[in-house]
């Protein structure tokens, strides 16, 4: 039994800097910006504008503001599930084009890593069936678009899975 006297410690009371160096921290392993990581937020729902998202995302990273639980939750999730496509596409075997160009076959996907100035990557991918999720940001390495071309793999899934659902949905309805 507590005694009024004793205090409840429950191990969440950190400070603006050691939740923003979590942050950081989760940013680098995902080799994210924050307009990256303002891109993913938009592209899961979040309905604020760019510039507001990205506003509280730099004053959590500069520790002007705690990050919300929410922040956090959202990039440790997205640290693990980068890690979940690394295991499971780790043998992919990428083909060097004569353009320097790199790309492989996933499923019923083409994915192309193309070389563009500075340095920097565009990933495109291309369904069988002709359907290319939007492209992300340039990536500044390859092993960076390589990592981003999994997730937007894994984006373009969704999509096709959510399209599928909705056609047969359409059709029920119809009957």
């Amino acid at each position: 039994m507590n005694d009024e006297n004793e205090e409840i410690v429950t191990g969440f009371e950190r400070s603006a800097e050691e939740l923003s160096k979590d942050l950081h921290l989760a940013l680098a392993e995902l080799d994210w910006s924050p307009a990256a990581l303002m891109d993913r937020m938009r592209s899961l729902g979040d309905y604020r504008s760019p510039a507001t998202i990205l506003r509280g995302i730099n004053r959590a990273l500069e520790g002007q503001i705690k990050p919300s639980g929410e922040l956090l939750a959202l990039v440790q999730q997205a640290v693990r599930f980068k890690r979940r496509l690394l295991r499971t596409y780790r043998d992919v075997i990428w083909t060097k084009l004569g353009d320097g160009s790199h790309t492989t076959q996933i499923e019923d996907f083409t994915i192309t890593l193309s070389p563009q100035t500075r340095g920097r990557w565009r990933v495109n991918l291309v369904h069988k069936d002709g359907f290319s999720p939007s492209w992300p940001r340039f990536q500044d390495t390859l092993e960076a678009a390589k990592h981003m071309a999994f997730i937007t793999l894994d984006n373009g899934q969704n999509w096709l899975q959510e399209y599928a659902d909705e056609q047969a949905r359409e059709a029920a309805e119809q009957l």
